[in-house]
């Protein structure tokens, strides 16, 4: 019996690499009673844009007065912030009551970090009786355990070369994996463009009896105030409450995922258009400071590297502050930010997966300061606007030292 939430996560965190097999898992849910098929959900997947998928359709069907939850990762703040329902995250108490009733079988069956995960939200959002959850998917989408689901849609965002090393070496080879997630008679929704990803996808929704929807084009992107605002379809001038020109993408995939489920919501154009101009996600471009401008993003891989370049064409020559996996392309990470500023800072990451920034000083003109809180102050001390990228365990580090501040 545990008492003490920080206890009780520190152990469930210490078993991140367990896990036998969506199969086991699958049997482990069905042995106490399949929660999670109870649940009316939507399945979100893809490489990047996931968390900020899920939190647009979370926004838009709370703003309709539906009842929430949302599942993502990782955490920025704490291990709970993963399960919430209308975006506030499952409480201490909450948390160890379905801890302690179920631990002992998690145990038994050695679940690992994320399946326990996925059991607690799954427990969860049925005992509170959400109208609808959101799940997104943690890595790939066949084996992953949020692939238990029987979801009302299936999204995929897109698809980059992300865990290459699990996923495969080529688009085609990864595009099967999170195609994974696409259901008998269930609809796919992806704002994927490549041939060769939109040919697996049909291939698999034919066998699977299910329809495929590609975004329409957005048209009319601009930024205005720190505000993107961009035309879909009938919608003319839709404003999202970021900067981010990569959001127009799940922005629109959350107006379309609503859209084919709209035999069974109910949800007005000026609802949703005042849930997405109110929505913002933390850690994506997200503005920590105004004097000078602080953005923080996490774009951890080569392809949200190259969308975060893309939304800094309006901000001149900004200071750039780096950390990374050692399991990412992070020498083509650091070359695509090193071709948008003359002054580039990298900085140790406090995880067992982090890169030894040191060593790319040694190769590359920037400037190694070993402790991130250094760095950012001597960032900042430049008075000129400052970007925070690379990993999301970074960007959780960071966030935390801004909100301290």
């Amino acid at each position: 019996m545990y008492h003490n939430v920080d206890e009780l996560i520190a152990e469930i965190e210490g078993r991140k690499n367990r896990g036998y097999g969506l199969s086991h898992f699958q049997a482990y849910m069905e042995s106490i009673g399949n929660p999670h098929l109870d649940l009316c959900a939507i399945h979100v997947g893809g490489t990047n844009g996931k968390g900020s998928t899920t939190n647009y359709v979370r926004a838009i069907l709370q703003a309709a007065g539906y009842r929430v939850g949302s599942f993502t990762s990782p955490y920025l703040i704490t291990h709970r912030d993963r399960i919430r329902i209308n975006d506030i995250e499952i409480s201490e108490a909450d948390f160890l009551k379905i801890a302690n009733d179920y631990y002992a079988s998690w145990i038994e069956w050695d679940l690992s970090m994320f399946e326990i995960d996925m059991c607690i939200a799954s427990v969860y959002f049925k005992q509170q009786k959400v109208d609808y959850c959101v799940f997104e998917v943690g890595l790939g989408g066949r084996l992953d355990a949020t692939n238990v689901l029987q979801p009302l849609l299936s999204v995929i965002t897109n698809i980059g070369m992300d865990h290459s090393e699990l996923l495969g070496d080529s688009y085609t080879a990864i595009a099967k994996e999170k195609a994974g997630i696409i259901k008998e008679g269930i609809p796919l929704v992806t704002a994927e463009k490549k041939a060769e990803c939109c040919s697996v996808f049909a291939e698999i929704a034919k066998e699977k009896h299910s329809e495929v929807h590609v975004l329409k084009p957005i048209e009319n992107r601009r930024c205005e105030n720190l505000h993107i605002l961009f035309d879909y379809g009938d919608q003319k001038q839709i404003k999202l409450a970021t900067a981010a020109d990569y959001q127009c993408e799940n922005a629109a995939l959350a107006i379309e995922a609503v859209s084919l489920l709209h035999e069974r919501l109910h949800i007005s154009e000026e609802i949703l258009r005042q849930a997405l101009a109110a929505t913002q996600w933390k850690g994506r471009f997200e503005i920590v400071r105004k004097e000078p401008l602080v953005i923080l993003d996490g774009a951890h891989n080569v392809e949200g590297i190259e969308a975060l370049c893309d939304s800094l064409d309006n901000i001149h020559n900004p200071v750039i502050v780096f950390s990374v996996l050692k399991d990412k392309n992070f020498t083509v990470m650091l070359e695509k930010l090193m071709g948008i500023t003359d002054t580039m800072i990298v900085t140790k990451l406090h995880h067992e997966r982090a890169y030894d920034m040191d060593r790319l000083a040694q190769q590359y003109d920037v400037c190694y300061i070993e402790d991130s809180k250094t760095a950012i102050q001597q960032a900042c001390a430049m008075k000129r606007a400052v970007v925070i990228t690379g990993s999301l365990y970074f960007i959780s580090e960071v966030r935390a030292y801004f909100k301290a501040g």
